[in-house]
This record gives C-alpha cells, structure tokens and sequence, in this order.
C-alpha cells in the first residue's frame, strides 16, 4: 500500500511542478486580470464536472467492483452529454460564465467529464498507477502547448490557455478511453434501470457535498469579482491555487484509501488505514506548509510578477483552512468507501453555511485577507464535524490520534522495504 501511496505522491509533486509553471506563465504573460477571466471559466467547467459527479464520478469506484460495467459506463456518458449542455445554460444564465466563452465553456466541460469517466473507471479497477500516468500526461500535454503558445504566439489572452486545455485533454480522452476498453463487454443493455437507481442512490449524496464543497472553495470568487474587480480575484485565485498545492499529499493518500477501503467489507480494517493515514498526512502536509510560510513575499514577486507579490498574505489566511482541509479530504474518502457519503454532505453543507454568512461580511470589508479567513472557518467546521462523527463510529479515544511508537516502526520498515534495505525487526501496521 505505502508503495502505491508514494508513488502516487510522486506523480501529485510532479503535477504540482508543472501546475505551477502553469500558474507563472499565466501570471507573467497574462496579467492578473486575464488569470480573473481563466478562473471564472475554469470554476464554470469544475461546476459542470460537479454535477456531472453525480453519475459520473466517486460513485463508480464504489459501483464498478459490484456492478455490470457496460450499463455504468453508458449512464456516465450519456449523463456527461446531458448536464454539459444543460448545467451551462444555466450558469451562462446566471451570469456566471464570462461574455464569449460560453461554446467553449460547453465543450471543454462535455471534454473534461467523459475524461474524468474513464478515470473513475480506472481507480474502481484498482489501476491507480495508470490513472496517474494519465494525469501526468495531461499536465505535460497541457504545459508544453501553453508554452508553445506563449513564447511564440503573439496574442495574449485568455483563449490561450483555453486551446491549450482542448489539445491536452482531447488526448487524454481517447486514451482514457483505449485504456478502459478491453473492460467493456458491449451487450444488449437490460437491467439498466436499477443500476442507474444505485448510482444515484449513492452518487446523489456524495455529490450535493461536492457541491457545497466546490462553492466553500471558490464561492469567495464570485464574492471577489462583485465586491473587489476581477484583477483583485486573479491575485487571490494565484495565492489559492499555490497554497492548495499543499493538498496533493492528502489527494494522493486518499486516492488509495478510496480504492482499497470501496474494495473491502472490513470495518476496523477501514478504520484503522484512516487514522493512520489522517496522522501522517497531517504531519506531512504541517511541514510543507511551514516551508511555504517561510517564503519571502520578494519569492513570490520574483516568481509571478511585481503584480501578484501580495500572494503571501493570502497563503498565510488560508493556513489554518489548509491543514483542516487536509484532514477533512481524508474523512470524506472514510465515509465515501463505506458507503455513508451523507456524513460529508453534511460536513460540506455547515462549511458552505459559514462561507455565504462570513463572505457577505467580511470580503467586503477586509478584501483578500478576509476571503482567506472565510476559507480558514469553513474548512474548519466541516472537518470538526467529520471527526466527531469519525469518533462516534469507530469508538475511538482522543488519545488514539497521537503518533505511536509501533505506527512508527510500520512506516520505517515500509520505506525500508521500497528502498531494498535489510529490516531490522518486523513492523506493526496496516498490511497490503
């Protein structure tokens, strides 16, 4: 298990790297308020994908080792078609999407989702070293056309990166899609009926907590563009994104955690892998965070340009919103693979309370710094109710989320054994 969660650590840092080149090329070429406009349309995307999640996400890496795949893998499409043209015209009403980009806004969502589809089908299968070797590709796709673009294109606009995403996804699209083929068996379709009530059975709960959970983290943007300008909101959305890169350590553990707890009965098996797993991640993602804060803000200048130097002020709002959200990501893979995803709806839904209330008061009034704050709040109340219900269903202690010795021992003989060395004694922990 440490094998595949280190090397799916590997891969996060690496998208991490180029996620960041990302991020630095936008905001040099760009400008901070051409980064506002790519945000928008990237949160309108996410905002489809969400919805597209009640199908077409979580739930099949729950449903695929217990389902007919050929009438999952139809719903998620046919459900990716539907809410891609719909979902954004509903947001494009609302006033969501920026003026110009609403087709592209369309395509890119039907693009992104089908994609993710295939991903979901690949972790349900316990393929999560393909599914990294996915993201990767994408990423670099991603990058090597932007950079293409930037230094030897002459425009400078938002619709450069938009291209970018069309050319690195449509790859990953038809990959994804070889890849999950020899798994389909095509047939006649019968039976469809009930499977599509067990996705949305369990993908319903799961995802209105997406949901909510997509609108704490980035509900503050619409809040900044109304109250601060769009060139404010590109500022925040570059400090968010480079203190969320702390996340990928909790992202890369829970991806495992998913699988394996979605693929087993055991309880106290589950329970303990969580609680292993929340210490050392949080551990970790303490000591990365620190790095970060560490930072001069001339750093930050220096990276992203005179524009976007203010970026430390963001990372050191969102600090405490950051650990807490480290720990809740690893509880809402808990309770997704053992079928009880009620419990981060709700954890979502309380976070989501206090970033509407605390964002109408403090945004305005303390600008970035108070978006920062909000973030901090919400994350953290959602993640104090996840571990009250944690402790209330695996019976355990306050004292039992300290570090033992044996816990240890495990994780030092694990590395010695990714690193070929001699072991010394035989480590305590969690097998597999």
């Amino acid at each position: 298990m440490f094998r595949t969660i280190l090397a799916t650590i590997r891969t996060r840092v690496l998208i991490a790297i180029g996620t960041l080149l990302i991020v630095t090329l936008n905001a040099r070429f760009l400008g901070a308020t051409n980064v506002g406009t790519i945000s928008l349309i990237i949160l309108s995307i996410t905002i489809v994908q969400t919805v597209n999640n009640f199908v077409g996400g979580g739930a099949l890496i729950y449903l695929v080792p217990r389902t007919e795949l050929f009438n999952l893998f139809l719903l998620s499409y046919l459900w990716a078609l539907l809410t891609s043209v719909l979902v954004v015209i509903i947001i494009h009403m609302l006033g969501f999407i920026p003026a110009g980009y609403f087709i592209h806004v369309m395509l890119l969502s039907l693009l992104l989702s089908l994609s993710s589809v295939n991903g979901m089908i690949l972790l349900g299968k316990e393929k999560i070293r393909v599914y990294n070797n996915i993201n990767l590709l994408q990423l670099s796709l991603l990058l090597g056309f932007l950079v293409i673009s930037l230094f030897f294109g002459k425009r400078r606009d938002a619709m450069i990166y938009l291209e970018s995403l069309y050319f690195s996804n449509i790859i990953i699209f038809l990959s994804g899609l070889f890849l999950i083929s020899p798994y389909l068996k095509i047939q006649r379709v019968k039976g469809i009926f009930p499977v599509a009530k067990s996705i949305l059975r369990y993908g319903s709960v799961m995802n209105i907590g997406n949901i909510f959970q997509l609108f704490n983290y980035r509900l503050s943007y619409f809040f900044m563009e109304t109250f601060l300008g769009r060139t404010s909101l590109g500022i925040y959305s570059v400090g968010a994104q480079v203190a969320e890169g702390i996340w990928i350590i909790s992202r890369s553990i829970s991806t495992v955690q998913n699988t394996r707890i979605s693929n087993t009965d055991n309880r106290n098996y589950a329970i303990h892998l969580t609680l292993i797993l929340i210490k050392l991640g949080t551990i970790i993602t303490l000591l990365s965070l620190i790095i970060l804060l560490i930072l001069p803000a001339s750093f930050f200048g220096f990276l992203f340009g005179r524009e976007f130097a203010g970026i430390k002020v963001v990372i050191f709002s969102l600090a405490i919103g950051i650990v807490m959200l480290s720990v809740s990501i690893l509880f809402n893979s808990f309770f997704s693979g053992i079928g009880k995803p009620l419990h981060n709806t709700i954890g979502s839904g309380i976070g989501l309370i206090f970033t509407i209330i605390l964002g109408l008061l403090f945004i305005p009034r303390f600008g970035i710094i108070g978006a920062g704050i909000v973030a901090s709040i919400s994350y953290t109340m959602a993640a104090l109710y996840q571990l009250a219900v944690f402790f209330r269903y695996s019976k355990l202690k306050a004292t039992d989320f300290l570090l033992k010795k044996e816990e240890l021992l495990m994780v030092r003989n694990e590395l010695r054994l990714l690193l070929n060395l001699p072991q010394p004694r035989k480590g305590v922990g969690v097998s597999g």
